[in-house]
């Protein structure tokens, strides 16, 4: 929070004995936004700072009148500390004054371990993570989280604002008030949620889709590089000719095939559709640690790093299913991300995470499955005729 100033909080709750179908409406009216926009901007990204001043009767009088209509505010006392975002709910929310985050986890009411980030910052950590995180209560001394009392003036030099002694007006306009929820939050780096980032078996059938329209194409490739050498092969006379015919073909079909999958992946993924048909028909795309689209050059990086993912035993690839963001080693290398089509940079993401669609399961049951079961079925056959043979040596 800037120094000096206090802080106007929405915390995005409604109070006792309101309707929240008619409070958010008339919120609306009172901050002269439109509806959908106040949902979009405001309470989804509650808890959050709506206002700062040195005025503290103006923001007084501005949180009575919220009040009034059956929101829920606070006013945050000047902290000299930073501002945070913080993941509640599998979304960012903020940002808002770092003693309000404190108060809350303090009193119990979220976890040490919600993550957090400060605004301006890159990093998302756990909030016990953090160096100047308040200590956790000793043992037997932690207490129950409460409700906020409509008498308590002062905690944590928070103060409530459910009976303050200024008068609501009559409507206050939030359009040229400077808040960080836009432009700050969008270009905060993706948190992690289950709703946001794609699992590990979710991209296996995706990448297994895509291997079946490459392959396709290699092998349309290689019966027409086969016509060809063949026909050539009968026009020459000498073998060396011949070897040599045969290995120029098979270099300039080895270049066709490995820059043929690298465009395949790099201009799909850094274009519009931001996926590849694979990824695009398990509901996925590729995006920056930001949540936005990639460039040209970011997408050739993540590509080429998938040799090193491949060359430590597929570590790299098994990665995606172990880290916090779902992130494979060629997706830390290029600082890329790979998410579900709702996800939008800047917006709340999606509230629940999409099933995996039917046809995903199948693939990743002839892709890894059948595989396996073909080499059980092999070795109950080896042992069966192993145990045979022996019995019939022995007679």
């Amino acid at each position: 929070m800037a120094s000096g100033s206090y802080a106007l909080v929405l915390t995005g709750e409604v109070l006792p004995a309101f309707d929240a179908q008619a409070v958010w409406p008339r919120l609306a009216q009172y901050f002269r936004l439109d509806a959908a926009k106040l949902q979009a901007q405001l309470v989804a990204r509650a808890p959050l700072t709506i206002k700062q001043g040195d005025d503290l009767g103006k923001l007084q009088t501005l949180a009575a009148g919220i009040g009034a209509i059956g929101a829920e505010a606070e006013i945050c006392a000047p902290d000299g500390q930073a501002d945070l975002f913080v993941v509640l709910g599998g979304s960012a929310r903020g940002p808002m004054p770092r003693v309000f985050a404190d108060d809350r986890i303090e009193r119990g009411l979220w976890s040490r371990q919600v993550q957090v980030a400060e605004v301006g910052s890159n990093v998302w950590q756990a909030y016990a993570e953090r160096a100047d995180s308040a200590p956790p209560p000793a043992a037997g001394e932690q207490e129950p989280a409460r409700a906020f009392d409509a008498d308590v003036d002062n905690v944590r030099d928070t103060l409530r604002s459910y009976r303050p002694t200024a008068t609501a007006d009559s409507g206050h306009s939030l359009a040229a008030t400077a808040t960080a929820t836009t432009d700050e939050l969008g270009a905060l780096p993706l948190p992690p949620g289950a709703a946001i980032h794609a699992g590990f078996w979710r991209r296996c059938a995706a990448l297994g889709i895509d291997s079946v329209i490459i392959g396709a194409v290699v092998a349309a490739l290689q019966g027409a590089f086969m016509v060809g050498s063949l026909g050539m092969l009968t026009s020459l006379r000498t073998g060396e000719a011949a070897i040599g015919a045969l290995l120029s073909t098979f270099m300039l079909l080895f270049t066709l095939v490995f820059v043929g999958q690298w465009l395949y992946f790099a201009l799909f993924e850094s274009s519009a559709m931001q996926a590849t048909p694979g990824k695009r028909a398990m509901g996925l795309k590729v995006v920056g640690e930001t949540g936005r689209r990639i460039g040209f050059g970011k997408a050739t990086g993540r590509y080429f790093g998938k040799i090193v993912s491949g060359m430590i035993f597929n570590i790299g690839y098994l990665m995606a299913g172990l880290t916090a963001r779902k992130q494979a080693l060629h997706d830390l290398m290029a600082g890329t991300l790979v998410v579900f089509r709702a996800v939008e940079p800047g917006s709340p993401p999606p509230a629940q995470r999409p099933p995996m669609p039917w046809y995903g399961w199948i693939v990743n049951l002839l892709m890894f499955g059948l595989p396996f079961a073909i080499i059980g079925v092999a070795l109950l056959l080896g042992g069966a005729s192993s145990g045979l043979l022996s019995e019939l040596s022995t007679h």
